[in-house]
């Protein structure tokens, strides 16, 4: 019987700083390096602030596809170029460094890294901790650190887990880890002996235990097992935070000699376009025939052969069996790998649509000779779709014309670094759709596979792609890797290769290299197509070689004409504005300053979506990006340490961009009093929260209807610095999707303004009076749709909290599951007497869990020059809100037998999350007490508020709560 165990539960920790890198790697790989001085190189990823370059020299050497280092003698700036180019050939006084062909060599573990790697190393003071976890999150935010990561300084991540292997095991088939990611250069030891390495940050990989020398089975500490882990938290070629460590789900798999290999399984239902057929409701969308075709790869272990065959079996939705098929009988010889394939028509197909995320099961047995079934693989999850794309007309979603608005997203949120629980996956896909978000890029890696099981419930089209592009065999590998895990998701539409620059459009072998990724994807999934996110011509052409290698053209930020030379000098070639629109704006800033950006960014957004949206053979736009993100802080460097792009800002507080999007991109096709949806408008879109309105959060609201929507953009307070004198003028602008808007000052109309199309409306000169502020929607008939009210606030008094995960508000549930990893997010607003949010707040507010099975694992409050650690539970307000990240902390809700073996398999179990023995669950926790989270500050009225909890994980978790919010 295949076993899956959980295996993230009680890590032992160590960050090391990288400034403490040991000299015996300087040594090992120095001579690899050609030595130069007083130049200037083509780089601007700096690691960090060192004393010495042999530090620098030494980062470089540890990184096999760091090409090149840069150390300023004056100021101790270490750069590190993990580009495909690196050029050293401008005059530039006080700089030492060297350059390396690529991949370097990897030196060994020497000195205090491999002690830590010993089975016999004391690990007692290490920290214990749960995986996911970022080992970087934690970090004391510093000038001297990379502004491109974060300010977040770089480290080495050193995890241990003790744990012992069931007896019943031993001799009985494979043991191995499955590591979903482990930023990054990951060397794993298994008692002392390395077992593997692996070097990309973003893919998963496999390690088998039960084979190696010293390797123990059975109860008690004398057969005790230490799996060691070093990850090299630097060295990425991101030029955002990339994090570092153990941040995805880990697993114990046992399995027998005969099995499945990892992601080994392939599951496809075609259908015909002309066959598809909508249902009266038009949300529910069948296929009259189609065909499942089905492939597995199958393993034997070196001491075995035999006759081996594949059953598939085929499940709907509600569980009920549709179809069943069986390969033919192979002889396997000791060691062999085999590929088995078989293939089933179907009749009456329920397909998968952004409206209707049906799903089938696909269950897959093998069997050897006279022993009949001897491995299975349950939980292949597959989609009945057609997808085709074309140049005229873009692209069509099971034979309806589809248009991509959607976002790009990079990986991490306040509090957790890019160690984002499952529930706050659901909550970032919800968010995406509360605002008309139909299609999520991945920038730039593969995704942890929680996030597309996500968005595949939701009904969010995908673009996958791989971190590098280039000629090192590494980086195909690492395409092989993305398309062979990710391709039986009916969310993912196409691969792609590359981001920007690291396209290659310019170089002379891109095509060479554009055919070697092209081959490597189409061997593993020949159904979808390839692509790039490209911004590069070549000789002033809109083109470059690696266009004739994709079948879709991506470009990045390029001005509507461009679209339209390309689509003459290609006319056959389908096109997509694959990222747009990196409009800045920063939460609550009702002006930019030198420290500030401005909330309004309307007249960004308008004009740069509708380039790729009002284009009828370019198949949409995605937008940069959904939520702000640590790093690359543009156009204000230090104090600033994240991103300002995104709608959201790094906590999931709203923007004010959020309601232009929910305006014209949720609503637009009501405008004028239409309610037919268009096919690519997300049908069930959970309401937008309105982070400021403790009493207005939902659709039914004034300023939210369902059909119509306004928002004021700017507050409505008195100017800091202003006197009584003064004239004090504002700009306020307004968000809707109305024709018409009126705005009243404290019950008198100031002005009436039309709203033009995918607009806004702007009303200036307005004389600051304290009071109230009124924006109304007005239809053409005169009527009033919606209407916002900005209130001057008063003098905060008191905390109001509010959860936004789970809530069925956001989409996102009705309790968290008592799984030892479950996780919420709780909404701290400091408000005036009235309950208005105060915006100039700037409290400390001080989290806890009162009482519960809960723990704080982060807080935030969306302040991208916010520089309080991450980690600590204690959060200044940032314009009157701030968020906790609340995490279950208590194991009674998995199933008993996985509880069991968690029991035998993990020595430190119950020392950081509590497990509840089967049959134990009534002597620990009452339900219906839930987790009561309290906030605190000097002179407010403190506040609690009570997490629901539950043990029913079935029909609770992750993404049975997507699944039910789509039925």
């Amino acid at each position: 019987k295949r076993e899956v165990i959980n295996f993230d539960f009680a890590w032992r920790h160590e960050n090391v700083p990288v400034d403490a890198v040991g000299e015996e790697y300087q040594t090992a790989c120095g001579p690899a390096f050609t030595p130069f001085q007083n130049l200037s190189c083509k780089t601007d990823r700096p690691v960090g602030i060192f004393e010495s370059p042999s530090i620098c020299q030494a980062l470089c050497c540890l990184s096999p596809y760091c090409r090149g280092w840069v150390f300023e003698l004056a100021t101790g700036t270490c750069s590190l170029d993990t580009e495909r180019l690196f050029r050293c050939d401008t005059a530039a006084k006080g700089t030492v460094g060297g350059t390396r062909d690529v991949p370097g060599p990897r030196p060994p573990l020497a000195g205090l890294d491999i002690q830590r790697m010993s089975s016999a190393f004391d690990d007692s003071k290490w920290q214990l901790i749960d995986a996911p976890h970022d080992s970087l999150i934690t970090g004391t935010f510093s000038i001297n650190a990379s502004g491109h990561q974060g300010n977040l300084p770089y480290g080495l991540a050193f995890y241990r887990k003790h744990f012992n292997l069931p007896g019943d095991w031993e001799g009985n088939g494979q043991t191995t880890v499955y590591f979903e990611g482990i930023f990054r250069s990951s060397y794993v030891y298994l008692n002392g002996i390395q077992v593997a390495f692996h070097e990309s940050g973003y893919t998963s990989f496999s390690v088998r235990l039960d084979n190696v020398t010293g390797v123990k089975f059975g109860a008690g500490q004398a057969n005790e097992n230490v799996l060691a882990i070093r990850a090299q938290a630097f060295g990425g070629s991101g030029w955002w935070y990339e994090g570092g460590g153990l941040y995805r789900h880990n697993y114990l798999i046992h399995h027998s000699d005969v099995h499945i290999v990892p992601n080994g399984i392939l599951g496809k239902i075609s259908v015909e376009e002309e066959s598809v057929r909508e249902l009266e409701d038009g949300l529910v969308t069948v296929a009259t025939k189609g065909e499942l075709t089905a492939e597995a790869t199958v393993s034997l272990d070196q001491k075995l052969a035999g006759n081996v065959s594949v059953h598939f079996q085929l499940y709907n939705s509600e569980g009920e069996f549709i179809a069943g098929m069986a390969t033919n009988t192979t002889v396997m010889k000791p060691g062999d790998t085999a590929i088995f394939f078989a293939s089933h028509v179907l009749h009456n197909i329920t397909l998968w649509t952004p409206a209707n995320t049906s799903m089938y099961r696909l269950l897959t047995n093998v069997m050897l000779g006279d022993e009949g079934m001897v491995d299975q693989v349950n939980d292949t999850y597959i989609g009945a779709r057609s997808a085709s794309w074309h140049a005229g007309y873009g692209f069509l979603l099971n034979g309806q014309q589809f248009k991509w608005r959607g976002f790009c997203n990079h990986n991490d949120m306040a509090g957790v670094g890019i160690a984002i629980p499952d529930r706050l996956h659901l909550f970032r896909a919800q968010t995406m759709k509360s605002i008309g978000g139909n299609s999520w890029r991945m920038s730039h890696n593969p995704p942890a596979p929680m996030l597309l099981d996500v968005l595949d419930r939701s009904g969010i089209l995908v673009w996958d792609e791989t971190r590098n592009f280039g000629d090192e065999a590494q980086w195909a590998t690492d395409m092989r890797d993305m398309v062979q895990r990710d391709r039986n998701h009916p969310s993912i539409m196409l691969w792609s290769f590359c981001n920007e620059g690291g396209c290659l459009s310019a170089e002379p072998d891109v095509s060479s290299i554009g055919g070697q990724f092209r081959a490597a994807a189409k061997s593993l999934d020949p159904f979808r197509p390839v692509t790039g996110n490209m911004v590069a011509k070549k000789e002033n052409q809109l083109y470059s070689d690696l266009t004739g290698e994709i079948d879709v053209q991506g470009f990045s930020h390029m001005q509507g004409f461009i679209f339209d030379d390309f689509h003459t000098i290609y006319p056959e070639k389908p096109l997509i504005n694959s990222e747009c629109c990196s409009c800045v704006t920063q939460r609550g800033e009702d002006t930019a300053n030198p420290t500030h950006l401005a909330n309004f960014n309307g007249d960004c957004i308008s004009e740069q979506t509708a380039r790729g949206i009002s284009r009828p053979f370019v198949s949409g736009s995605l937008v940069w990006t959904l939520f702000d993100y640590l790093g690359e802080p543009t156009p204000i460097n230090w104090p600033h340490v994240s991103s300002s792009f995104g709608s959201f800002d790094l906590a999931g507080f709203s923007k004010a961009a959020a309601f232009w999007y929910r305006a014209w991109w949720l609503y637009n096709f009501t405008h004028d009093g239409m309610s037919d949806r268009q096919w690519d408008v997300p049908s069930r879109a959970p309401p937008l929260i309105d982070s400021e309105q403790p009493l207005q959060s939902a659709i039914g609201s004034s300023k939210d209807t369902g059909d119509f929507l306004i928002h004021i953009v700017q507050h409505w307070e008195a100017a800091p610095t202003s006197s009584a004198g003064d004239d004090d003028l504002r700009v306020i602008q307004v968000y809707t999707n109305a024709p018409q808007v009126e705005l009243h000052l404290n019950g008198k109309l100031f002005s009436r303004k039309v709203v033009p199309w995918y607009s806004w409306a702007e009303f200036g000169n307005i004389s600051f009076e304290a009071g109230n502020l009124t924006a109304t929607a007005i239809s053409w008939s005169s009527v009033v749709v919606a209407s916002h009210t900005r209130l001057t606030s008063g003098i905060a008094t008191a905390i109001v909290l509010a959860i936004d995960v789970p809530s069925a508000s956001t989409g996102t549930g009705k309790a968290l599951v008592l799984d030892g990893q479950d996780t919420g997010m709780v909404r701290a607003m400091v408000v005036d007497s009235r309950g208005t949010v105060v915006p100039s707040s700037a409290h400390a507010i001080t989290f806890s869990v009162s009482t519960g099975p809960g723990r704080i694992i982060g807080v935030g409050n969306g302040d991208p020059a916010c520089h309080e650690n991450n980690k600590i539970a204690v959060r200044s307000a940032y314009h009157g809100l701030a968020r906790a990240i609340v995490q279950v902390n208590m194991n009674s809700a998995m199933p008993a037998s996985i509880r069991h073996r968690l029991a035998q398999i993990d020595s430190e179990s119950g020392q950081y999350t509590v497990l509840v023995h089967p049959g134990d669950e009534e002597n620990y926790f009452s339900l219906s007490e839930g987790i009561i989270v309290s906030a605190s500050s000097p002179g407010l009225a403190s506040a609690n508020i009570t997490i629901p909890v539950t043990n029913d994980i079935d029909r609770q978790n992750v993404l049975a709560t997507a699944s039910s919010w789509m039925s």
